[in-house]
């Protein structure tokens, strides 16, 4: 392992110090504002830069906000005359002569420009502002949330309804451009922190709290080879001044209700926020299956309940050492048990007529807890070419879960079982990243990662006994399982600029030991190891025009539920179990697209292909009593060419419609099996929204999708859709809104099909979708108006 590290730090290293003097028609302009009096540095200053058109006429070219440094930079500047104003509450408005950016001079520092206080008394002045909607990147978008009118308790999944290039279904699961491979940060930290899945990860943020979302379509080195077709970085708001501010809000809803909060108080060099989400709902869902496995047909008819609640909080405190270094410190809690009731009716076809077979009633009760610690160290040189981070986690989790099965025939009991189970998790991450940046146009980044997850679950099945009336403990079904894997990982990453020209290229090696442990026998699994290369080539075509093309290898581990061999027959027509021999998916991935942002309109244009010839696949067989068997196997070839077309046009700055079509023809097969199926699978997304006067406005949200091609069948497409109304007080501290979910259809029915060689099956699942929610909101303490973009800590595990 120390021989790739050296490896990969030398051959890095020895590259760097090829300084090239690359020439451009682009260029950049650089400065730092300080007070003319202390000396000190003027940060979230306005600046404005202005390009000569002859003689004394001149456009408005660029703008943009000094940093908590005082620091500012434009970039991608044409060559040509420029002027720069500066203006900030408490100081004189300053205009620089004109200067030029040109072929001798394309990266124009200004240096340290000293303004002086304006000590007149003004009157109070209110200052509103916003940024563009949409702002252009190497590797994608940042979304300017701000820019739009605020519902009431809306969420992070609501924000990113309505984000480009992202589609979010009705229960909270996101994809972009055909992939739901994202990972998602907030904050810097990833989303498994705040939940055990990223739908509940985003109830749990608020979204008047969010400042911006960043996509990135083409995740660098940096990133985990795993899962990461995409990265969402959700980043949230952060006071800068000595108050004390926060919100609270809460929803009552025909299917859920909810209350949420959160704070942050600043002083001095302390930042200290807290937030807190609980939910608890209720669902009542069904389904039909229908089997036919040669002259045998079988059917079975679900109803279910379900009821829980979610509890989602935590603290997070930075203390700044000077304003260049930064610590940080965190926890977070996470309490989400529910029950879920079944009453399952089993019949059987004779001579064409169906009968009942047997009824089974089974209670679920679940819990779930789980606690994060975190801790990181941020720092920066005062020339901004150099950035260090540190960050570690460490993650606990435990989860119980019972069933109590009655199966009843002919208004006896013929047999009663019951179950218990632990989960405990373990899992360590530690990080750290350095970012050199050489000159304007060529940065180089390294790092190293260590992951430790340790996985243990041990189950007991009991039997019951009618004449001592008491659960006799099951040998042959009680099983005990652990899952240890550790990963190693080191990577490189570079990008630079050549004119029109941006290129970022980067290799990550990742190393994966495997132990794993059943029914106190070892199992012999091999580790792996994955070089992971990346390539982006990206053309400015014009000032709003871009085209990119994009390579990587990415991976999917199993998850652990598909790994853990122990058998769940709670269905009497099929057992569940996992395989710990999976090995993970590896999938080439070749992009290329198009976009360009304009003042009204982003277009964004992409046809991607992916290769994957180890995909894990579902496998279902029938046994001689004719109950299938459920497991996953790497025996699949998943090939997928798609295309992607997005479309967010902003007519007014009151107005905003968006539109996503997804596209991907889709071909799997199993040479193994004697298995092949493929299809065209399709997916449509629109958003609206409208800012009415006197604080009102409309938004509305649409998710379809059609059939999914699937091994051995396909499940058949989801519909969702939203309107919401919302009203927002003079002073912008009250809010309210109603939101009404999927409300012409109250049920969404979803069909899986099935099919082999020696059986057919249809499942028809019925889902509880119409929701109705009412929400208020408040802010809390004072308003902060300055929020800058600031550049956050990347955490890919």
């Amino acid at each position: 392992m120390k021989r790739y590290f050296v490896f990969l730090f030398l051959s890095v290293f020895g590259q760097c110090q090829l300084k090239a003097q690359l020439t451009d028609s682009l260029g950049s302009a650089s400065g730092f504002f300080a007070d003319s009096i202390t000396g000190k540095a003027i940060p979230f200053a306005t600046v404005k830069l202005f390009q000569s058109l002859g003689g004394p006429k001149k456009k408005l070219a660029e703008g943009t906000l000094t940093d908590s440094l005082g620091h500012f930079s434009l970039n991608n500047l044409p060559y040509g005359t420029y002027s720069l104003a500066f203006s900030a509450v408490g100081y004189r408005a300053f205009q620089t002569p004109v200067w030029m950016i040109n072929g001798q001079s394309p990266a124009f520092d200004l240096g340290t420009i000293a303004i002086g206080q304006d000590v007149k008394n003004l009157k109070a002045v209110t200052v509103r502002g916003q940024k563009p909607l949409i702002e252009q990147r190497v590797d994608g978008i940042t979304f300017n949330v701000e820019s739009l009118p605020a519902i009431a308790g809306s969420n992070a999944s609501d924000v990113l309804r309505k984000v480009p290039l992202l589609s979010v279904d009705g229960n909270g699961g996101l994809s972009m451009r055909g992939s739901s491979n994202i990972r998602v940060f907030i904050d810097g930290k990833p989303s498994e922190i705040y939940a055990s899945s990223l739908a509940d990860a985003l109830k749990s943020i608020p979204g008047e709290s969010i400042v911006n979302v960043e996509v990135i379509t083409h995740p660098s080195a940096r990133y985990d080879a795993e899962g990461t077709d995409g990265v969402v970085n959700i980043i949230t708001r952060r006071i800068r001044t000595n108050i004390t501010n926060g919100n609270v809000s809460g929803v009552l809803g025909n299917r859920s209700e909810s209350l949420m909060g959160n704070v942050q108080s600043k002083y001095d060099k302390w930042l200290v926020k807290l937030d807190g989400f609980y939910q608890t709902y209720w669902n009542q869902n069904g389904s039909v299956l229908e089997r036919k496995t040669g002259p045998v047909q079988v059917v079975q008819k679900n109803e279910s309940r379900q009821s829980g609640d979610y509890f989602f909080g935590g603290a997070n405190v930075l203390y700044s050492l000077d304003s260049l270094n930064t610590l940080n410190v965190g926890y977070r809690h996470r309490w989400s048990p529910y029950q879920t009731y079944v009453i399952s009716d089993n019949f059987y076809t004779k001579n064409g007529t169906v009968l009942p077979s047997f009824r089974r009633q089974i209670d679920t009760p679940i819990t779930n807890d789980g606690d994060a610690f975190t801790a990181g160290y941020t720092g920066n040189s005062r020339d901004k070419q150099k950035e260090i981070s540190l960050l570690g986690t460490c993650f606990l989790f435990n989860g119980t879960s019972r069933y109590d099965m009655e199966q009843i025939n002919n208004d006896q009991t013929p047999n009663k079982e019951n179950f218990s189970g632990k989960t405990l998790n373990r899992d360590l991450m530690i990080q750290a990243d350095y970012t050199q940046s050489f000159q304007n146009n060529l940065k180089w980044e390294i790092g190293g990662k260590l992951t430790q997850k340790n996985l243990n679950s041990d189950s007991r099945f009991g039997i019951y006994d009618f004449g001592t009336h008491s659960y006799n403990n099951d040998p042959l079904r009680t099983n005990a399982f652990s899952y240890r894997s550790t990963i190693y990982a080191v990577y490189t990453n570079f990008s630079f600029q050549l004119k029109k020209w941006q290129f970022m290229a980067g290799t990550r090696y990742e190393q994966t030991d495997l132990n794993a442990n059943f029914k106190g026998n070892l199992l012999q699994i091999p580790g792996f190891q994955n070089l992971v290369p990346n390539l982006l080539i990206s053309k400015n075509l014009n000032q709003k025009s871009t085209v990119k093309l994009g390579y990587t290898v990415k991976l999917v581990r199993p998850y652990f539920s598909y790994l853990n061999p122990t058998i769940n027959n709670s269905d009497s027509l099929t057992n569940q179990f996992g395989n710990p021999y999976l090995r993970p998916e590896i999938t080439r991935r070749y992009q290329l697209s198009f976009s360009r942002n304009g003042a009204r309109l982003f277009t964004d244009i992409a046809l991607f292909y992916n290769h994957n010839q180890n995909s894990i696949e579902s496998i279902r067989t029938v046994r001689s009593d004719g109950v299938v068997e459920n497991t996953w196997q790497n025996i699949g070839r998943n090939k997928r060419l798609g295309f992607s077309a997005n479309l967010t046009w902003k007519p007014s700055p009151n107005i905003s419609l968006g539109s996503t079509l997804t596209m991907q023809y889709v071909q799997l097969e199993s040479p193994a099996m004697q298995l092949r199926n493929s299809g065209l699978m399709r997916q449509l997304v629109l958003n609206y929204s409208y800012k009415l006067p006197k604080g009102y406005s409309i938004d509305f949200y649409g998710f379809f999708d059609v059939a999914t091609i699937q091994l051995q069948g396909y499940r058949s497409g989801w519909k969702f859709y939203n309107m919401t109304f919302s009203k927002k007080s003079t002073n912008d501290r009250f809010n309210m809104s109603l939101r009404m979910e999927t409300f012409l259809t109250p049920y969404t029915f979803i069909d899986e099909v099935t099919m082999s060689e020696s059986f057919y099956q249809r499942q028809t699942s019925r889902y509880q979708n119409q929701n109705l929610r009412f929400t208020v909101s408040y802010k809390l303490g004072k308003k902060d108006i300055k929020s800058p973009r600031m550049r956050q800590a990347e955490n890919p595990e």
